[in-house]
């Protein structure tokens, strides 16, 4: 066995009594219902020839089933492959055709797709939980594989990046790195066996995978797993559950500041949040209205999640903290060491980083450190402040302008909703400035509000800062996690 999946083994003999996992319905399972879950999957792959280094896609909501089904299937070795579970039948035949997967697992209320005919067969489904049960696809002509007790060094997952600014990487992550991973939330947080957390960003997400997922397996703390966060039942769950910390993102934060609710009696140690950056007005906010610590973090899929968390007892705002289990150093243009407060790319390296891609990326490596794409400098303390990725900078005129100073500048008017500012092709000055913009309430008429909107700018910011063009929109396109996508904004509106 790995180490991981031993651990993981353990952790459900430790809790054989004890409730460890409450699914959307409220029922909790104790860690021997778990293992007894968990060994009837592990069989039903042996019985279907499914095992090491077969690749099964898994596109489900985030449920008990879910992180019981990857255990079994890290348990025999094979390879997980999660994603969104709303992906579209082109989507998933274009990833099968590339990984010709050994089995699939789709949601109970999907309709069987048409592409998996000729080639899958659809078994009986399968649970003993409360939960709905889910639809096993395995493919014909399955060459079986035997069961492998697979090693520290064996592929546990493939999964891709965001893809906010360019088409998605593959990152192969595997069962060390993972653990590794988990053990640096786990050092960071300090988190026990009393600790309890929500699950609410989707699993197919590194956060959600490892953060939430395996950190508390691993402390043997307890998890409740959601569908998808919900505004209005957040804080009165929070209270009744005796939460202990939840991993959020800054729109969850920000949508909770638009609502009246307010936490009341809770066991809250901490919120944090990762997958985007959080800005500094938006945390400035959270602080007056909620009595709550906002933790900010930093992290990557490259990373198996973390990288740099804020430390509970000392937070230092506007900044995603210090490194955890990470090597990292503020790199220049010809990969030369910045010194303190120098804005550079940031590189990473340690023993729960990626060392390659699955497809060839030479170029982001230097010397055996990943080149993130993110720009960011280190404080006299080692305190790491992000500026946002290389590839959203915008240059007017021969000048950098980071798009995030602009938004925490202009987000502060009370008729923004959320806002989006990215650099447009511009035949003279190369880009301009462009503010997208989702108002509180849709107006036929924004000349008020582009008269507050320029002399906020004319005030606070740089004459190369201020946007050149506003858009109102009704939305921003957005990943799963609710990450902007900046580069797709950018096309939608150069087009």
């Amino acid at each position: 066995m790995s180490e991981l999946t031993e651990r993981l083994k353990q952790q459900l003999i430790a809790g054989s009594s004890r409730p460890l996992m409450q699914d959307a319905g409220q029922h909790w399972y104790t860690g021997s219902q778990l293992n007894l879950e968990e060994n009837v999957w592990k069989n039903y792959w042996q019985n279907k020839g499914i095992g090491h280094n077969d690749i099964v896609l898994v596109a489900l909501s985030n449920s008990v089933s879910y992180s019981i089904v990857i255990q079994s299937l890290w348990d025999i070795g094979a390879i997980v492959q999660p994603i969104n579970p709303v992906s579209t039948e082109i989507q998933i035949s274009e990833l099968e055709d590339q990984y010709h997967y050994s089995a699939i697992i789709l949601n109970e209320n999907i309709k069987e797709l048409s592409i998996l005919k000729d080639t899958f067969t659809n078994q009986p489904r399968l649970t003993t939980l409360h939960e709905s049960e889910v639809q096993i696809f395995i493919r014909n002509k399955h060459i079986a594989h035997l069961n492998e007790t697979p090693d520290d060094d064996q592929l546990a997952v493939i999964m891709h990046t965001s893809g906010t600014t360019g088409k998605p990487k593959r990152v192969g992550l595997t069962h060390y790195q993972l653990l590794a991973g988990a053990f640096h939330v786990i050092d960071s947080e300090l988190l026990t066996s009393h600790d309890s957390t929500f699950i609410l960003m989707p699993m197919f997400h590194i956060n959600a995978l490892v953060i939430s997922n395996l950190a508390t397996c691993l402390s043997h703390g307890q998890l409740l797993f959601r569908p998808k966060f919900s505004a209005h039942l957040f804080w009165k769950e929070v209270s009744s559950e005796k939460i202990t910390w939840v991993s959020l993102t800054p729109a969850i934060i920000a949508i909770l500041l638009q609502r009246d609710e307010q936490p009341t009696d809770n066991n809250l140690r901490f919120l944090r949040t990762a997958s985007a950056p959080l800005l500094p007005s938006t945390h400035e906010e959270f602080n007056r209205r909620f009595n709550v610590p906002l933790i900010e973090s930093y992290g990557m899929t490259e990373a198996a999640s973390q990288i740099a968390q804020n430390p509970l007892n000392k937070p230092l705002q506007n900044s995603v903290g210090l490194p955890v289990g990470t090597e990292l150093k503020i790199l220049g243009a010809n990969y030369e060491e910045m010194a303190v407060g120098q804005v550079g790319e940031i590189a990473i390296k340690g023993e729960s980083i990626i060392t390659h891609y699955l497809d060839p990326q030479p170029e982001a490596f230097h010397d055996g450190w990943l080149l993130t794409g993110d720009l960011g400098s280190l404080d006299e303390n080692g305190y790491l402040q992000i500026s946002g990725r290389s590839k959203e900078m915008i240059i007017r005129g021969g000048e950098n302008v980071n798009p995030l100073a602009v938004e925490d500048c202009l987000n502060v008017l009370k008729f923004v909703r959320e806002m989006a500012v990215i650099g447009v092709p511009d035949k003279i000055y190369g880009e301009t400035v462009t503010a997208v913009i989702v108002p509180n309430e849709i107006s036929q008429d924004h000349r008020h509000q582009l008269a507050l909107l320029n002399e906020l700018a004319n005030e606070q910011l740089l004459p190369v800062e201020r946007p050149t063009k506003y858009i109102f929109s009704s939305q921003l396109p957005k990943n799963a996690t609710g990450k902007i996508q900046r580069t797709l904004l950018a096309q939608e509106v150069t087009q």
